[in-house]
Formats: C-alpha cells, structure tokens, sequence
C-alpha cells in the first residue's frame, strides 16, 4: 500500500496495527479462543448441557454413559490453526504437485490393477468407474494407508464443536452421528483415530457420511471402512452415485468468455454450486465445446494452471458429485486428473 508523502509519522504504526487487525483479526479471533479454552469438556456448559438432553431424549442414551464417554475427551487445540489452513486453498498448480507425481501415478497403477476384479464388480452395481473411486482413496490416503489419523476422532469432534465457533452447528451433528455409529456397529469411541476434520476409515468419511452412505458389501453383517476392501470400494462408489454420479458422463469442459456483460459476471461469480443450461450460458457469452448438449446443466469456477494464468471450466454433474466428497473443485481436479493417468 503506497501512502501520501505527508502521512503522519506518529498515525503510522496505528494504522498498520488496524490493518493487520483487519487482515487477520478473524483467524486471531478463532486461534486466541481456542489457545485460552480448555484442556477438557466442562459437562456443566451450556453446550454440553444441551447435548446431553437431546441425545439422552431423542437417541435413547443415557446420561451417565454419556458423561463418562465426555470425561475422557481430550481438546486438541492445534487443529483449529488446520482448520484455517487447508491445502486445498493453495493455488492449484501448487495442489496439483502433492499428488499429482510419478510415485502417486505408479501406486496407482498397481493398486488399480492388483484390485481390478473387486473394482470392476463395484463398478458395475454402482456405476462409478473404478479409476475414480481408485483415485480418490489414493488421495485420501494414498491408496489405502491413512497415515494422517493422527487424532482420537472423538476428541477431534468435541474440539470443534467447542472451541471452534464457526463449524459448531456442524460438528453437534458429527458428534450426534459418531455416537450412534459407533453404537450401530459396536465400535469403541475412542478406538477410532481421525484426520484433524475428524474423518476415519480408508475412505475417510466423517461420522454423517459413515451413517448415510457407508455399505456392508461383503455382507458380513457390518460396515467396515478399514479393512474390507469391498466395503471401502462400494462406499466411495455409493457415496458419489447418491449425489447423481452417472456413468460415462462428462466431468468438466474449457470454457471461453466472448462477451464481458455484468450479468455474465454475475452468473460466473456467484458459486460452482448453481447451474445453468449450456444453452443459457452460451447465450450470455460463454464458449463451451461439444460434446456438452443445451439442455445439461453447468456451473462455472477458475482455477491456476500456472502461475499468471487462469482458466475457465464447465462443470458437469460428475464433477459436482466430487465435490460433494470434498468441497474443493482444486481436490476434484486432482481427482479427474489422477484417474486419467491411472488408465494411459
């Protein structure tokens, strides 16, 4: 920021103060809150309070378990500062060279054909072509070896719901979903270990997901996400066929802008998540290559190739559905791109 010769000495330092404040003040806010919390749940929170309630009224649970379980959590404050520093928001050509890179492509290739039997079986009930659920376990843990459970996923819940305000309403819901899982398949709580978002098992689905899309596919009479193969696979494939994956289906297209109107910008801008016929877009301004059809829906987002440089796509339902695995178009990127490589 460039500042009037005649600026004050003596106003300086105050305004860069305020400016660093505004800067950072919100990440300060979330690290100074949970560097000030404390080290174990206090049961006699509102919060927990709360929680207990309804758990106990609405999921038949007892309130004395409940506080013997909550006793033993342990806050684990170092993930709030993850939590404001995902990978995924580093430039794509820097995301992209994590996982995209001769040994990732190599395990790939070995893990894809050492399981293609299973896979292919998978693929046929659900749909999902057995690269993409291939590569999303390899980036999830580096195909089937989930080195970043480092935490009591327990404790990863009750850290966020506590002490990180802005995904409270969203880890309630874990915590709530992780309690009833782990009483469906008679698992101990804190037996399981986490990624800092509290994700587990090969697949690494957070407890809702666990609950909602998880398959017993080698019908053994439970789900498990560690070490069936078949119940790993059709849960990734069974994942990404309820959020509209379909076969042979477009994943993303370039596209080009041939007009620069206000609304065009506006409907570019305003999220990955709303759609548009192609149609419609290429009647605002946008070139869109065959083989997209008028009547399918799209939605729009940039990303970074290289550095100074930026690319428009399209987006079709099979990349949304990715993203619905992880919210990043940068994690769904690497997804198509490593699947493509995988097959060559």
């Amino acid at each position: 920021m460039r500042m009037h010769p005649h600026f004050s000495k003596k106003i300086r330092p105050i305004f860069i103060s305020i400016f660093i404040f505004l800067s950072f003040g919100s990440l300060s806010v979330n690290s100074i809150h949970a560097a000030e919390g404390p080290e174990r749940i206090p049961l006699e929170h509102p919060k927990y309070q709360a929680l207990i309630k309804e758990l106990t009224e609405k999921h038949n649970f007892k309130a004395d378990e409940l506080k013997a379980i909550f006793k033993q959590v342990v806050f684990k404050k170092d993930i709030i500062d993850k939590f404001n520093r995902p990978a995924e928001h580093l430039p794509f050509y820097r995301y992209r060279k994590i996982f995209i890179k001769k040994d990732m492509i190599e395990k790939g290739r070995a893990y894809l054909a050492e399981h293609d039997k299973l896979l292919s079986e998978v693929e046929a009930v659900y749909g999902v072509e057995k690269e993409i659920i291939a590569s999303i376990l390899g980036v999830e843990t580096r195909f089937g070896k989930p080195g970043i459970e480092r935490y009591r996923a327990f404790d990863v819940l009750n850290t966020a719901f506590f002490l990180y305000p802005r995904r409270e309403k969203f880890y309630r819901g874990e915590i709530i979903s992780f309690l009833k899982l782990t009483r469906k398949e008679k698992l101990e709580p804190f037996s399981i270990k986490s990624s800092y978002a509290g994700a587990f098992g090969v697949p690494q689905f957070i407890p809702s997901s666990f609950l909602r899309y998880a398959v017993d596919f080698d019908k053994d009479g439970k789900v498990d996400l560690w070490n069936s193969k078949k119940d790993i696979f059709a849960s990734v494939a069974n994942y990404l066929k309820h959020f509209g994956w379909k076969k042979d289906k477009l994943l993303y297209l370039p596209a080009q802008i041939y007009d620069d109107s206000p609304q065009l910008q506006k409907m570019l801008n305003r999220g990955f998540r709303k759609t548009i016929s192609v149609a419609e877009a290429i009647k605002m301004g946008v070139e869109i290559p065959y083989p997209a059809k008028g009547d399918t829906p799209t939605s729009f987002s940039y990303f970074e190739p290289n550095p100074d440089e930026k690319e428009l796509i399209a987006l079709f339902g099979n990349f949304r559905a990715i993203t619905r695995y992880n919210t990043s178009v940068h994690y769904a990127l690497v997804i198509v791109h490593l699947s493509r490589r995988l097959v060559l």
